[in-house]
Parts: C-alpha cells; sequence; structure tokens
C-alpha cells in the first residue's frame, strides 16, 4: 500500500534527523516554520508552483531562510520545493510532529472545558494521564462554552466526552426514541 506524500517526507526527515542527533533543533524549526507558512499562505503557494523554476524557489528559499535555519532543514525545504511539496508543509510537520511525540514518549492531550481550567485540577487530570498512558502529558487548553459544563478530552484517535451539552443531546434522543 502506497503512504501518503506526508509520511514519506516526515518519515524521511525524522530518520535523517535520528541519525544526524539533529531531532530537537528540526522539531523546534519545523514549528516555527508552520508558523511562518500559516501566516503567510502565500509562501507555500509560490514555492509550490510549477511555473517558476527550481533557480528561482531556491533563491527565495535562500533569501528568507538562509543562515536562519540549520542546513538539515535548509536542504528539506529545497527538497520540498523542487518536488513541488512546500504546499504539504502543514501536514508533513504533523506527521513529523507525531514521530516526534512517539519518540520522545509524550502524549499531547486536548481538553475542552466550558470555563478555564484550574491549575490544581489541571494538574490532577495530568496525574491520571500520565499514569493511564505511561507517557508524559501535555495538556492543551481550550475554552467552548458550547459544551455548557463538564469536560472533553482528546487524545490520539480518543475522545471522552463528559459534557452537559452531550448529556443533554442524549437525554433528548432517549425521549425522541420513546415519543416516536
Amino acid at each position: 500500500m502506497a503512504q501518503s506524500v506526508e509520511k514519506v517526507y516526515a518519515d524521511a526527515l525524522f530518520e535523517l534527523c535520528v541519525e544526524e542527533n539533529t531531532l530537537e533543533e528540526t522539531f523546534e524549526e519545523l514549528k516555527a516554520l508552520r508558523a511562518i507558512f500559516d501566516d503567510n499562505p502565500e509562501l507555500p503557494q509560490l514555492l509550490s508552483s510549477p511555473s517558476m523554476g527550481e533557480g528561482d524557489k531556491h533563491a527565495v528559499i535562500d533569501n528568507i531562510f538562509k543562515g536562519r535555519v540549520m542546513d538539515t532543514t535548509f536542504n528539506f525545504l529545497c527538497v520540498l520545493a523542487d518536488h513541488g511539496r512546500v504546499r504539504f508543509f502543514d501536514k508533513i510537520e504533523e506527521v513529523f510532529h507525531g514521530l516526534y511525540n512517539d519518540k520522545k514518549g509524550i502524549l499531547e492531550v486536548e481538553v475542552v472545558t466550558s470555563e478555564p481550567l484550574g491549575s490544581a485540577l489541571e494538574q490532577k487530570l495530568k496525574a491520571k494521564l500520565e499514569n493511564k498512558s505511561g507517557k508524559s502529558v501535555v495538556i492543551k487548553k481550550k475554552v467552548d462554552k458550547s459544551i455548557i459544563g463538564g469536560i472533553i478530552i482528546r487524545y490520539s484517535d480518543s475522545e471522552i466526552d463528559g459534557s452537559l451539552r452531550k448529556r443533554l443531546d442524549d437525554l433528548r434522543k432517549s425521549i425522541d426514541s420513546y415519543i416516536a
């Protein structure tokens, strides 16, 4: 089965970084580049344009990034530009991020609450998740008033929805099934 473009490029870069012992630096640079590309969406479009020659693409990359990122990251950008793959950078960075987290034993967890999560509750939740997963947990907090109350926890491919909105929806469905 063929792998996605994102996986192929992320895997190749990840293996190179492990081999060259530049994983931490590359991880940080890719996050920074993702922010730059997110703030300037025309840049990845330009660097992926088939009407722009390799030399011109390299000149743009050279002017913006030369001396500001490691050679590994710089060369990776050039390879992506040469193959018209810069438009996939956000997905490549996501896959690389996942590979990094797996290697480092990190579990990123999104916690959604209707009010800001207090630090005491956050620490209890983090300790419980670390105990359950055996990994170091990084909590990303999000406030969404539409859940009314309770908590939603998302990690990997899992979701635990303990929100009041979910309970009300379930109650509504139950009542509807009796009436229908």
